[in-house]
């Protein structure tokens, strides 16, 4: 499932001793490691593609008798499974051990690396990168984190280009890039914000380096457009995507993503009934998407995050109802497909029961 995009030249990975330097291993507590800083744990155990999404496992109640007998806190760990996983699947590698409370949002880079937002109790969140192939304990590369020097707060959203650029969503401000040489406390290269005065609700990034962002409710008085299109390297938007006949609500799309050719994919979400919106690469205005996949067949639910490979295919996560506790299923669909029509495959899994709010996921 590798990207058939073009790679940028990567550095050499960060050693575990430079974090270090920087103070940034009390973000992940690993055992495991070569003490030499030349590993990064069992980077050789998981398959080099794969389905990847979020279990979030929280800490027992109060009031519950694991809590009393058990010193148990709340976990995340990252599950891959095979992109032909069908039914009840167990996942091929699972990257846990980690010392960390909450997961959340995932995206891959042109080689295959993985990057999530960790979430530690008592030294707050940071941006992770894990080398392809992680499994167990594995140690990131890199580590952002939060603080007034990245700028980074809460966030709405995790992209990556193939190069290994990080556009990181924040909710309250714009989109943050960082290059892929950036590590540790460091500010972002550069900020695109929206037209609204809004934050970004969903980010993706096409191969041409199009980044394209959803907004949230606008703060403004002004007709805006849910979704914004921002070529490489500009602030300003060059077309947006707004009207009745794009089929878009303010603040609906739930996730972006894009294919090799450049068409968009929206997971939409208006008023609890969900659909996948495919539009073209030079889509612009009130104009009504390529491709349309909607409908009881569909196996639709509360749509959450999607992500493409190169194969054909095109993978949704999805619970019965926003806001349902019930264990989250993800839907593979032919990106030919339009209408009702059926997913190719659906999986389901016993070890994945609670992801995380924007039901992420992430195919290399």
């Amino acid at each position: 499932m590798k990207s058939s995009v073009s790679i940028a030249t990567r550095t050499p990975a960060r050693t575990a001793t430079a974090f270090a330097s920087l103070g940034l291993t009390v973000v992940l507590a690993l055992a495991g490691c070569s003490a030499d800083g030349t590993t990064y744990g069992d980077t050789n155990g998981a398959p080099s593609t794969g389905v990847y999404v979020i279990q979030n496992t929280p800490a027992p109640s109060s009031g519950s008798i694991a809590k009393v007998t058990s010193t148990t806190t709340a976990t995340g760990t990252i599950l891959q499974f095979s992109t032909s996983a069908s039914g009840a699947a167990t996942p091929v590698s699972t990257i846990a051990n980690l010392n960390v409370t909450s997961l959340a949002f995932l995206a891959v880079d042109g080689t295959g690396d993985i990057y999530t937002t960790a979430t530690e109790g008592t030294t707050g969140t940071s941006i992770l990168e894990f080398p392809v192939n992680s499994s167990n304990n594995a140690q990131p590369t890199r580590s952002i984190p939060f603080n007034t020097t990245t700028g980074l707060t809460a966030m709405s959203g995790l992209a990556v280009d193939a190069a290994g650029d990080i556009y990181a969503s924040n909710t309250t401000g714009g989109v943050s890039i960082f290059i892929d040489t950036a590590t540790g406390s460091v500010p972002p290269t550069s900020t695109v914000n929206t037209t609204s005065g809004a934050g970004p609700q969903a980010t993706a990034v096409d191969p041409s380096g199009n980044l394209y962002i959803a907004t949230a409710t606008p703060t403004n008085s002004t007709p805006i457009a849910p979704i914004e299109v921002f070529a490489a390297g500009a602030t300003t938007p060059s077309r947006t995507l707004s009207g009745a006949l794009t089929m878009l609500a303010i603040g609906s799309p739930q996730g972006l993503a894009t294919d090799s050719a450049d068409n968009l994919y929206v997971a939409n979400v208006v008023s609890g009934v969900s659909s996948i919106l495919i539009f073209e690469p030079t889509a612009t205005g009130n104009t009504p998407p390529l491709r349309d996949i909607t409908g009881s067949d569909t196996l639709l639910g509360c749509v959450g995050g999607i992500a493409l490979d190169n194969e054909g295919y095109l993978y949704v996560v999805s619970v019965p109802i926003c806001g349902s506790p019930a264990s989250p299923t993800v839907l593979k669909f032919s990106t030919t497909g339009d209408g009702n029509i059926t997913p190719v495959a659906t999986f389901t899994s016993s070890t994945w029961t609670n992801a995380d709010p924007s039901l992420s996921i992430a195919v290399y």
